[in-house]
């Protein structure tokens, strides 16, 4: 069997293994690890393990080592001892919302470790934080957050996303051009490193630590809980809703370029709006201020876009309405997540589309995707600019590397039901490479929250977090050297 080594001994207790153990062998001995330091799991096919394991991306399966549901912070540490201790890697799932199943691993063979559990929301009123568990999902975090003192923070849309991997790579949402990306909004953070131990990351405490997670989190350690600032709910927000119906690639061309150039120059920071390209197409967003001057800066822009009288609506909505109107169902969620879709999906994050490749992406889209007749998309959020909060920041101030893009763009392509051929691959890959052929020596960069399961390690290293990652890798090396929380897309994988 080789020669053994003691379990870590923080567990209290001692446990041999191989180091020249069998997969087989290691698993065993991990599900007795976990069994002894008394952690929660689900047990392999039991019904909570199924339905935990029924990924967001049902095009996208894995199967774990071994499945933790931990209820208390001891539990985390113990289970990454266990995963540490016999060669396995250890994966914290918050939402299971990930594109690529990063949740799941990644791959088979991950230790799990499912933050369920860990999704209080403590407000403090006076100073303007709230204490937030990894856990929680954006709808019941959103709820929770405006029943103490109407407070809030900058997150995305969809109400069934995890705070957890939302926060640790980015969190866009339809305030985050005065508010800033949710990573932008963490003081603090209480990480359970690769070594068990339990750590505080802030400006002045592990900082290194503390910039990497805001970007790259997922491979330095298990995040239980991130103290946000908050800020006191708008409640006077115009909500607006556009009709589109571009009639050839000229009409694209001209509705992206004009959108471009008003979000990089003259886009207010109050303002913050998406272009839904799609079969049925729509021009979206929110205004944070009187419906008088949304009327005074929205008129000029729809007239260069060439959508001087389009149908719609514009409504004012409070705080929690404007979140609902853009999360495509109701903010409360229930205690198991059970949306899922098949679907293959990418992304581009540009500082600049030059014309170019605006017309390569219209003349695509004119080409090839106006009749396809699966359920496709192509989002716009106007992102960065001269007056957006995310810009404001500098691209090496955290390790997220995309403060400059004007546009996040999100690719997608599902379908209804069944299964996706590998076949309708290329219908994105040859849109995306159309852009990318249109800017020659252009790296755009891409958005990991919308991770493209078919980049290889080097490719969505470079595209994640372009001249970050470099930095990423000498901190990864100084926190979790053995590469504990690894996954095939992650630093040091």
């Amino acid at each position: 069997m080789g020669r053994f080594v003691p379990l870590l001994a923080s567990l209290g207790f001692l446990l041999p293994f191989s180091i020249n153990a069998s997969p087989l062998e290691k698993r065993a001995a991990l599900d007795t690890c976990l069994i002894t330091a008394g952690i929660p799991i689900f047990t392999s096919g039991s019904g909570d393990y199924t339905q935990a394991l029924k990924p967001f991306n049902l095009r996208i399966t894995f199967k774990p080592a071994a499945y933790a549901v931990p209820k208390t912070v001891k539990h985390i540490q113990d289970a990454v001892a266990c995963g540490a201790t016999n060669g396995i890697p250890v994966t914290a799932k918050s939402g299971g919302h990930s594109y690529a199943s990063h949740g799941l691993g990644g791959e088979d063979g991950h230790l799990i470790v499912d933050m369920r559990n860990f999704k209080d929301v403590v407000v403090d009123q006076t100073a303007k934080t709230a204490v937030i568990g990894t856990g929680g999902r954006l709808g019941d975090v959103a709820t929770s957050l405006y029943n103490q003192g109407k407070q809030a923070i900058a997150h995305g849309t969809c109400p069934g996303v995890g705070v957890g991997g939302l926060t640790l790579h980015g969190g866009y949402g339809l305030i985050s051009r005065s508010k800033g990306l949710t990573l932008d909004n963490i003081i603090e953070a209480t990480v359970v490193l690769a070594n068990s131990t339990v750590v505080t990351a802030s400006a002045t405490q592990n900082p290194d630590l503390f910039w990497a997670l805001r970007g790259a989190g997922a491979a330095f350690g298990i995040v239980t809980n991130f103290k946000f600032k908050t800020f006191t709910a708008p409640e006077s927000n115009v909500v607006f809703n556009y009709y589109v119906s571009p009639s050839s690639a000229a009409a694209l061309s001209q509705i992206i370029n004009a959108m471009q150039d008003f979000t990089i120059n003259r886009q207010p920071p109050e303002l913050n709006m998406r272009l839904f390209l799609s079969s049925f197409t729509t021009f979206s967003g929110v205004y944070y201020g009187t419906r008088a001057d949304f009327d005074k800066i929205m008129q000029p822009l729809l007239q260069k876009m060439g959508l001087s009288n389009p149908g719609g609506s514009v409504s004012t909505n409070g705080w929690l309405n404007t979140l609902t109107s853009f999360s495509n169902g109701p903010l409360p969620q229930a205690a198991n997540y059970d949306t899922h879709e098949t679907f293959f999906s990418k992304s581009l994050m540009p500082d600049y589309l030059n014309p170019q490749a605006v017309d390569a992406l219209s003349n695509y889209w004119n080409a090839n995707a106006r009749n396809n007749q699966r359920q496709w998309y192509l989002l716009f959020d106007c992102h960065g600019g001269n007056n957006s909060a995310i810009s404001s920041v500098a691209g090496d101030a955290t390790a997220y590397a995309h403060r400059n893009a004007t546009f996040k763009m999100q690719f997608y392509d599902r379908v209804a039901s069944g299964n996706y051929d590998s076949s309708w691959f290329p219908f994105l890959n040859n849109w995306v490479a159309a852009i990318q052929n249109a800017s020659p020596g252009v790296n755009f960069g891409m958005y990991i929250n919308y991770a493209d399961s078919s980049l290889s390690k080097a490719d969505a290293h470079s595209s994640y977090w372009l001249k970050n990652y470099e930095r990423l890798v000498q901190v990864k090396t100084m926190y979790d050297p053995k590469k504990t929380f690894e996954g095939p897309q992650l630093v040091g994988s």
